[in-house]
């Protein structure tokens, strides 16, 4: 997938212009306790950043993405002196992005990449976490409609049990909490799944 034609061709219907509502529902039922530092991988336009910076007290957020018309967008509608935006591969990090992080916010990049790296994602997101970090994510268990179909995405579904084995079983993480969030984007409603989850150190 070229997401930096789609980009620059905008042709980007996964941005909802918009910050995930599961985000903004986490976030109004857990204040003040996202703290630190924050990444967000595949931040694309960089409106979950936002609503971070807006809605937490963080003390750092960076949204990395593989797109430059992307990264470059959201530098430019940048509000807070506590936001940054890097042109960054999660699965190529920096060495001074490895266990930097208290916090990895997940949406929609899990959901984009090929399933195969879907183990490759879990270790990256394990190595940017400091020890105890959490990754506090939404799931898009089913995106399939009339246009997508399984093996045929982006976006790629998942299930519980996949999150299960990639994750927990893995030993990477431990689940401190799930379920199917209340708010979302029209026509996700139920088939997302919020999940908050705890680095397990090797």
């Amino acid at each position: 997938m070229d997401w930096e034609q789609l980009y620059q061709e905008g042709h980007t219907p996964w941005d909802k212009g918009a910050p995930a509502p599961p985000l903004k529902e986490w976030i109004r039922s857990n204040p003040e306790k996202m703290n630190g530092s924050v990444l967000v991988p595949g931040c694309g336009l960089g409106h979950d950043v936002h609503e971070i910076a807006t809605s937490t007290q963080v003390a750092e957020i960076l949204g990395i993405d593989i797109s430059p018309s992307a990264v470059e967008s959201a530098l430019g509608k940048s509000k807070s002196e506590r936001t940054a935006f890097e042109l960054a591969d999660l699965f190529n990090l920096p060495e001074s992005h490895r266990e930097r992080f208290d916090w990895v916010w997940e949406h929609t990049c899990f959901c984009a990449i090929d399933p195969n790296l879907r183990s490759d994602y879990v270790k990256a997101v394990h190595g940017a976490l400091k020890p105890g970090g959490r990754l506090l994510a939404v799931f898009y268990l089913n995106p399939y409609d009339n246009e997508h179909a399984p093996g045929e995405g982006p976006p790629h579904g998942t299930c519980e049990a996949e999150l299960k084995e990639l994750f927990i079983e893995s030993g990477k993480f431990e689940m401190l909490e799930s379920y199917v969030p209340s708010e979302s984007y029209s026509g996700r409603e139920g088939l997302e799944l919020t999940a908050l989850l705890q680095k397990r150190q090797d």
